[in-house]
């Protein structure tokens, strides 16, 4: 399950090339049950993530809680997710074979797909971590910057610049998607007398750039919260003009945003862990890499299948959505709200202080 074949020289789908011409008998797996192995891992591991990541986008589309601005990301990445499952199931059916066993449009579909999905998933991971930075830090703009227009140019590019990549090997020599015999996967393979090859493109494209964005958002998403939670300490030990009620609110608030936060970092950690492996596969020499490839490709592939399980297991609003999908619940649900606040501290959220976003994101 390889997106990249360009470490294999042997292979190479950049000019025309005939069926003798490609040596089918070499390949990087030492045994056929070391294939077998794979694929099966694969089948369970999308197995896993398609029902997951359909019950995160059928808990987002019916659960109005969950209708949020910052889940219009996590909605995004859940479809990329599917797409990924989806087509990786093909590849687990491939790596069983020596010749190419689905038509030849297909084998082309599923590695523009795999492209395109985790470029996809990337590019929204950096636009969730500059969600909850604005979200966290700066609520006063945040209205006017996720406004339904703006959300959707921001998913129009998520797509778009992948799709543009994937597109490339499409309409140029630059590269070619085909059938790798040596990795027995649908891939695609640079042409070599270029300088900067397709998977050095893709690396330029898919990872500097988010990772600066990812880092520097969490960065100050933890000065801010740290920051704040010293200020809040400070508030209750010197005491203040705030209501009790007021101020067991604004706790409620503050400690739902750090939970939201954090659970999307954790996305974000496993996804980092996921990717690494791949990309630095990359940059090994040709006869270490090689034979790293076809496992550092179905760890990234494999993530697809985490995500809602991170979500079910940390995220208190999912948990309870996918409590009552699993449960097959048909009457209508509404997850649980802040209980209001009793006596004569009882306060209107209108009174928080803006210190405090007021969004549940």
């Amino acid at each position: 399950m390889e997106l990249s074949s360009n470490i294999s020289e042997n292979c190479n789908f950049s000019n025309p090339i005939q069926p003798n011409d490609i040596n089918t008998t070499e390949s990087i797996y030492g045994t056929y049950v070391e294939r077998q192995i794979l694929s099966g891992v694969a089948f369970v591991a999308t197995f896993v993530g398609l029902l997951g990541n359909l019950a995160v986008i059928f808990a987002i589309l019916t659960v109005k809680k969950l209708q949020t601005k910052t889940n219009v990301f996590v909605l995004n990445l859940a479809v990329a997710d599917v797409l990924t499952c989806t087509v990786a199931t093909l590849e687990a059916v491939t790596i069983l074979n020596d010749e190419l066993v689905i038509p030849s449009w297909l084998c082309t579909s599923v590695s523009f797909c795999l492209i395109t999905c985790v470029g996809c998933s990337i590019n929204n991971l950096a636009l969730i971590a500059v969600n909850r930075l604005v979200g966290i830090t700066t609520t006063a703009v945040y209205h006017k910057l996720y406004t339904n227009f703006k959300l959707f140019l921001m998913i129009f590019v998520s797509w778009g610049v992948p799709i543009a990549i994937a597109t490339l090997p499409l309409f140029t020599n630059y590269a070619q998607y085909g059938f790798n015999p040596i990795y027995k996967s649908c891939t695609w393979s640079s042409n070599m007398s270029y300088i900067i090859t397709y998977a050095k493109l893709i690396s330029a494209m898919y990872f500097p750039l988010q990772f600066t964005i990812l880092f520097v958002s969490y960065l100050k998403i933890y000065l801010y919260v740290r920051r704040t939670t010293k200020s809040m300490l400070r508030h209750d030990k010197y005491g203040g003009t705030t209501s009790l009620g007021s101020q067991t609110l604004q706790r409620q608030l503050w400690k739902r945003q750090v939970t939201v936060t954090k659970n999307l970092f954790t996305v974000v950690c496993v996804f980092f862990l996921c990717m690494c492996p791949y990309f630095t596969t990359l940059a090994l020499p040709s006869s270490v890499g090689k034979s790293l490839l076809t496992y550092t490709s179905f760890i990234l592939l494999s993530n697809s299948a985490v995500n809602p399980i991170i979500y079910g297991t940390k995220h208190p609003d999912f948990r309870t959505a996918f409590a009552h999908i699993l449960v097959c619940r048909r009457k209508k649900y509404k997850l649980p709200t802040l209980r209001p606040i009793r006596g004569q501290n009882r306060i209107n959220i209108a009174t928080i202080p803006p210190i405090i976003p007021l969004q549940m994101l």
